[in-house]
């Protein structure tokens, strides 16, 4: 499938074919930690909801030669808006949401994929928390200046 059409062919013109999927896949960032963490060989994709399990693996085959081993995909139901949250006798639903299709692509056992650090930290955001530290540390010491200052202790029934 293409959604590019293809030029009108002339005698003497040589035949330029180029076949680009019509479907979209994107890495998801999985929890490093936790129930739903995944082993170094897996990685989680959304996916376009019109593919197959035999789609997903043909598209990292050939396109980007990656050793799959097994595809398994999950779809997963849009959110539901409600007209009223409480009342569940009378509630309609006004919009659902799109469901989204994942995949979960196991690669065979010496592959190991860790999720791509796209920003690096700015400088700013980094001077931000030093000053944030900085602040709180000041707090801190202000506090001790000013705790208790209006206790008279050892002054008992006024003398």
């Amino acid at each position: 499938m293409t959604s590019r059409l293809a030029r009108l062919w002339q005698p003497g013109n040589p035949q330029r074919r180029t076949f680009l999927p019509d479907f979209w896949m994107a890495v998801v960032e999985s929890p490093s930690v936790g129930r739903n963490k995944l082993p170094p060989n897996c990685v989680k994709f959304e996916v376009d909801p019109r593919m197959s399990r035999h789609d997903i693996r043909e598209y990292l085959t050939k396109i980007y030669d990656l050793p799959v081993r097994d595809v398994r995909t999950e779809v997963q139901m849009g959110d539901i808006i409600w007209n009223s949250k409480l009342d569940y006798q009378y509630r309609k639903a006004m919009w659902k949401d799109e469901d989204k299709k994942f995949a979960y692509v196991f690669m065979s056992k010496g592959f190991t994929f860790s999720f791509p650090k796209m920003f690096e930290a700015l400088e700013e955001d980094i001077e931000l928390v030093k000053a944030m530290k900085q602040q709180e540390e000041l707090k801190d010491k202000l506090n001790e200046r000013f705790a208790n200052r209006n206790r008279r202790v050892g002054n008992f029934l006024g003398s």
